[in-house]
């Protein structure tokens, strides 16, 4: 068992090394506000369209910043939940821990 457990963890740093290279976008309001992130869910770049950037328009750009960061975390999410279920699926053994 303690070597199924030595695999998975090696496995696992493997795939947050993998989800590092991964890069997902979260946007909000048509892509005028983009979230860029890894597949760890660590933000590497914000984009927001000039014409949102007045004072009298900052509670939309707060709402499109939410919904554009909240895309991403769960795209982001998908990614990574996609990486764990392919892991344990491979190991005898703690398929089952994940619904195989």
């Amino acid at each position: 068992m303690f070597g199924k457990l030595a695999e998975a963890q090696k496995k696992a740093e493997e795939i947050k090394q993998r989800l590092a290279g991964v890069t997902v976008q979260g946007q909000g309001a048509s892509g005028d506000v983009t979230i860029t992130m890894d597949g760890n869910k660590k933000v590497k770049n914000v984009h927001i369209e000039t014409y949102l950037v007045l004072p009298e328009r900052k509670f939309e750009l707060q709402n499109y910043l939410c919904i554009a960061i909240e895309d991403a975390i769960n795209k982001s999410e998908m990614v990574s939940a996609n990486e764990m279920k392919n892991l344990m699926g491979g190991l005898p053994g703690l398929g089952s821990l994940f619904g195989k």
